[in-house]
């Protein structure tokens, strides 16, 4: 492995530095797919980058998707989504604020949840604005034998983002496309029951594996710098947003890239 390059947090994933992606000059992009298809997180340190770069750097891990929530797209550039706690003039925030904390995949609600999340960071805050990553197939693996073949053929339904739209369903185990491991595919948010069980022991059966995922030990907890470019794969991780105080500031730019029907 190349000396810009360490693990972090066991298996979840790895740190790049001393390459810019802005003159892809100093790395192949054909080693960076491949490290998205080997682990869950990248992390890219001290990039450079406008927005049609990032655009076209998402192009790598998808077709870019528009961006879930029109009132905080970028208007010239619509598949960026602004992540910020700064508010306008009349004290409302000029982009997504940190929801609760809660481990989740990016647009699992929908009928085809995101493939990988690109969040690049304009300016971080001091201290608070982190995020917090779980790996999915380490999740899985944990579980017992009886519990893996228990939920092998279990699919949860789920609350969807859009009015007026049916609940969508996905299987509790999603198979990573390329390394075939196996990831746990639990949302706890938006969680109305799972086919052959009832609504009581189906919550309560999301709320263990949620619990058993997000144990603290295993969880990674990023603090932003600037120029942090992470990309994450949503198919094997889940993240969760950290409250910051209205005194710091934070700005970041997401991209999700479309992902096919998940399947077990």
């Amino acid at each position: 492995m190349p000396s810009r390059i360490q693990e972090i947090n066991s298996s979840l994933g790895i740190e790049i530095n001393s390459i810019n992606l802005a003159k892809n000059a100093s790395f192949s992009i054909n080693e960076l797919t491949h490290l998205f298809a080997q682990h869950h997180l990248l992390i890219i340190r001290n990039q450079q980058l406008n927005e049609e770069q990032l655009i076209e750097i998402s192009r790598l891990f998808g077709e870019p998707a528009p961006a879930l929530v029109p009132t905080y797209r970028l208007e010239k550039y619509p598949l960026i989504t602004r992540h910020t706690n700064v508010k306008d003039n009349d004290r409302l925030p000029k982009g997504v604020v940190a929801p609760e904390y809660v481990f989740h995949a990016d647009s699992y609600f929908t009928s085809n949840p995101s493939k990988a999340t690109l969040f690049y960071c304009l300016k971080a805050p001091t201290h608070g604005g982190e995020t917090h990553f779980v790996d999915m197939c380490s999740a899985y693996d944990r579980l017992d034998a009886a519990t893996k073949s228990f939920i092998s053929d279990k699919k949860v339904s789920y609350k969807n983002a859009f009015v007026n739209q049916p609940a969508v369903s996905h299987p509790l185990v999603r198979i990573h496309p390329i390394t075939k491991r196996k990831a746990l595919f639990v949302n706890i948010h938006r969680a109305l029951g799972i086919d052959g069980m009832s609504d009581e022991d189906a919550i309560a059966l999301v709320e263990k594996l949620y619990i058993h995922a997000t144990e603290d030990e295993y969880v990674y907890k990023h603090q932003y710098r600037d120029g942090d470019l992470l990309i994450w794969n949503n198919v094997t991780t889940m993240h969760a947003a950290t409250p910051i105080v209205d005194s710091e500031e934070r700005l970041l730019y997401r991209i999700l890239t479309k992902g096919d029907f998940p399947v077990s």
